[in-house]
């Protein structure tokens, strides 16, 4: 039995004894409270849900202590990431804050002060747009707690604990607010600051316009249809942080871009207004992924951001596979059977034995390979005509087989992904800032990543706030001690 069950059926067997309200509600306040503090949304929705079998209308400020609960369960997240580097943490919490949104839990009486630094927090479109992106409707409560709270309650948590690598406590406050989020590693996938987008569009413009030998905007556009793609080479300066001697590195990406892509989205992309992560290009070599691949796009804040894989990770890059319905794949084998030699009454048997087993609207894809393979196998052993010849023979016969579904059903490489992707793009079909959502590992894609990251690049900058006035604080008290 869950939590929430027990906790119900306990309830109920109080109010069949006791038709003492208040009592009642407590218990319920304190159950919900209990499944707070423990994490588990589950139970809280199904009490929460219950509540009107009990004639309870839940009122979130009779929650006890549901700031203190709220504020342990994202710190016991930072706690992670910043011991143990779970970054996968950072997703953690906007979970839990899109959870405590949905209820309402940080509904609270606002000042005359908070209430006109809400006004201005919500005068900036760029982050309203992206709270409701990640949270849908978000109350002045909810901001309050994300510009205020949030920040404040990160702020004490680092204050009271020692880093490891940073023995200068302001060297650290400096790295979470400019650093952290320009390199890091989450959910498998490697994130990088590369420029910003100003001196990456220059640097696409000096090399695409100079190849083609055009003046304008207009004429790329026009002629861009002969020269579908480029490639071109960029230096980047990195630096890495350490505990005591920060190290440069320089690095050359080769980028391939769809100057279509560039050019047609390029008012979007340079707009300072525009809530988007559009696709920029693909990194063919240098990049953070295997093999060195990568993905770059621009974001609301003017930044060009690559993204892909980390090194471990065996399926970080996306794999596709070539998929047809029955009669294309069957018609496509028959081809390719015929290409390895096989006479047209073995090809024949084999073609219409997967008519039988496939049915007419069925997609045949990569993952199907060995289980057709097997059948086919098993098929082959049965046949009488087969079975009159030698073993070996009949090894090469299922071989070209084998041969001919792994062709068909062969991997799709990035590039190609990439390409058409891009070709869709220039026909309308997906748009460029979609292709952040089209990417994906283990359930987060690219635009997860960028959206997640845009929301704590504020969250730091708050921060670092808190810790500006903290030291001017101490700085005034240490003055006048000194006095």
């Amino acid at each position: 039995m869950t939590h929430s069950n027990h906790l119900l059926e306990e309830l109920k067997i109080k109010l069949s004894v006791s038709k003492d309200m208040k009592s009642l509600e407590r218990n319920y306040y304190d159950g919900l409270a209990n499944c707070l503090k423990l994490g588990n949304f589950d139970s809280f929705r199904k009490l929460f849900d219950a509540s009107v079998d009990f004639n309870i209308f839940i009122e979130v400020k009779k929650i006890p202590k549901r700031f203190e609960l709220i504020s342990k369960l994202i710190l016991d997240c930072t706690e992670r990431i910043s011991t143990e580097y779970q970054t996968s943490a950072l997703g953690e919490q906007i979970d839990i804050l899109r959870f405590c949104n949905e209820f309402n839990l940080f509904e609270k009486e606002l000042t005359e002060a908070e209430s006109i630094l809400i006004e201005k927090i919500r005068a900036d479109n760029l982050f309203i747009a992206n709270l409701i992106d990640l949270f849908g409707r978000v109350t002045d409560s909810f901001i309050s707690y994300v510009y205020s709270g949030l920040p404040r309650d990160l702020y004490d948590h680092f204050m009271s604990r020692s880093n490891e690598y940073f023995s200068d406590r302001e060297q650290f406050m400096h790295y979470i607010k400019n650093n952290f989020f320009n390199q890091y590693t989450i959910y498998g996938l490697s994130v990088r600051y590369l420029s910003s987008k100003e001196q990456f569009i220059d640097t696409f413009k000096k090399y695409y316009y100079s190849s083609k030998n055009l003046e304008n905007r207009e004429q790329s556009i026009a002629k861009s249809k002969g020269q579908k793609f480029i490639e071109f080479n960029v230096i980047y300066r990195t630096i890495y942080y350490g505990g005591e001697e920060d190290h440069e590195y320089r690095e050359i990406k080769k980028h391939f871009v769809s100057p279509d892509n560039i050019l047609r989205n390029l008012d979007n992309i340079m707009a300072d207004d525009n809530y988007n992560f559009y696709s920029i290009s693909m990194v063919l070599l240098g990049g953070l992924g295997p093999q060195g691949l990568g993905f770059t796009y621009s974001t609301p804040k003017g930044e060009i951001i690559e993204i892909c894989s980390d090194q471990k990770e065996s399926e970080a890059i996306i794999i596709k596979f070539k998929q047809f319905l029955r009669n294309k794949f069957l018609s496509k084998l028959d081809k390719e059977l015929s290409k390895l030699g096989l006479i047209i009454g073995t090809r024949q048997r084999i073609i219409d034995f997967l008519s039988e087993i496939l049915s007419n609207k069925e997609i045949v894809n990569y993952y199907d390979r060995d289980s057709i393979l097997k059948k086919i196998r098993y098929k082959l052993y049965q046949i009488d005509g087969f079975q009159q010849i030698n073993t070996s023979e009949l090894e090469d016969i299922i071989n070209k087989i084998s041969k001919a579904v792994t062709l068909i059903l062969r991997k799709i490489k990035l590039k190609d992904q990439f390409i058409t992707r891009m070709d869709l793009v220039e026909k309308g079909k997906i748009k460029s800032e979609d292709i952040a959502k089209l990417t994906s590992l283990k359930g987060k894609s690219h635009y997860d990543v960028l959206r997640e990251r845009f929301f704590y690049q504020y969250i730091v900058d708050w921060f670092y706030d808190v810790h500006l006035e903290e030291k001017e604080k101490n700085n005034k008290k240490n003055s006048k001690v000194t006095f």
